[in-house]
């Protein structure tokens, strides 16, 4: 089966700017979960509140599904049905967050352990709005037994599809992906489903698909940030020399920190984010850290880019 492949959504790098500059650089993805968006107790929503999937704000090949993170049925219901009206046919409901502040509020992966409330909150808001609905899921909040409570629950709703990431909320994203409780879980739902956790390599793609042959959609978070070249490659699309590949690479840095630059405020701001971005970029090359050392403690424009541009002059060894 050809795969289908998503783009996870990871706070604060995945926004219309990555997106869009990913979009032109690269191939591979076929859709993107966008970060969470909060549902909020109001009869309408402001446009500032949609402001990371506004149409105008997204120019991209594959499909964006907006992702809302919420827990109360009214909420969710007045915001999925503002994202449709932006032209969105599908949303994805976030269980699966593990941050301690969102589990501890009940939302995210912190309400996995309420399946009754979980398919009550179901049957209210899917017959009420006219999106589709996907559900993002971990196995569970602090155990993991949860989804395999959840799943069977689930069956007779029209859901779109699930993602599963197999690990638990209180593990975050340490250890390693529990791929049987994966396997596990299959035989519980009619669902479609989708795999997420630990896809960093072409290798570890491989051996997942032999293990799994029955999925066909997968969904890479962390590692695709890292190997920006990592869907083209599962796609078997033509990847370029090492040289190539680096002034794509470049290139790709240039697109972006202009995308932000027109966007956000202030120096600090901007190179902030750029550090976020580094932080797993620099995992993409040999010997870096030194130079991430020394970016961490540049707040100049100027500084940064000089570096960056001496960095990419020296023709560092790509790891990817």
């Amino acid at each position: 089966m050809k795969p289908i492949l998503y783009m996870a959504p990871i706070q604060g790098i995945t926004s219309f700017q990555y997106r869009n500059e990913y979009s032109r650089a690269f191939r591979g993805y076929d859709c993107a979960i966008t970060p969470f968006i909060k549902s909020v107790k109001s009869d309408s929503i402001k446009k500032s509140h949609l402001r990371n999937i506004l149409p105008e704000k997204n120019d991209v090949t594959f499909e964006i599904i907006p992702q809302i993170l919420g827990k109360t049925p009214k909420d969710f219901i007045v915001l999925a049905r503002a994202i449709f009206d932006l032209g969105y046919k599908a949303v994805n409901w976030n269980l699966g967050c593990p941050l301690l502040r969102v589990r501890r509020k009940g939302r995210g992966s912190g309400m996995l352990p309420f399946s009754d409330e979980i398919a009550d909150f179901l049957k209210e808001v899917i017959p009420a709005i006219p999106n589709k609905l996907s559900l993002k899921v971990r196995l569970g909040a602090e155990e993991n037994r949860d989804l395999f409570k959840l799943l069977p629950e689930l069956n007779d709703l029209p859901l779109k599809e699930i993602i599963i990431h197999p690990r638990t909320g209180r593990q975050m994203y340490s250890g390693e992906a529990d791929v049987s409780s994966f396997e596990e879980s299959l035989s519980l739902t009619k669902h479609p489903v989708v795999y997420n956790g630990d896809i960093d390599t072409i290798e570890k793609f491989e051996v997942l698909a032999n293990r799994l042959p029955m999925i066909n959609r997968w969904m890479i978070g962390r590692g695709g940030i890292t190997d920006p070249f990592l869907p083209d490659k599962i796609k078997h699309l033509k990847i370029n020399t090492e040289k190539k590949r680096l002034d794509r690479f470049a290139s790709f840095h240039k697109a972006l920190f202009e995308a932000y630059r027109q966007e956000l405020s202030g120096p600090a701001h901007l190179i902030g984010k750029m550090k976020e971005v580094w932080w797993y970029w620099t995992r993409a090359f040999e010997a870096d850290d030194k130079f991430f050392l020394k970016m961490t403690r540049i707040k100049d424009v100027d500084k940064y880019l000089l570096a960056v541009e001496k960095f990419f002059g020296g023709k560092p060894k790509l790891l990817v």
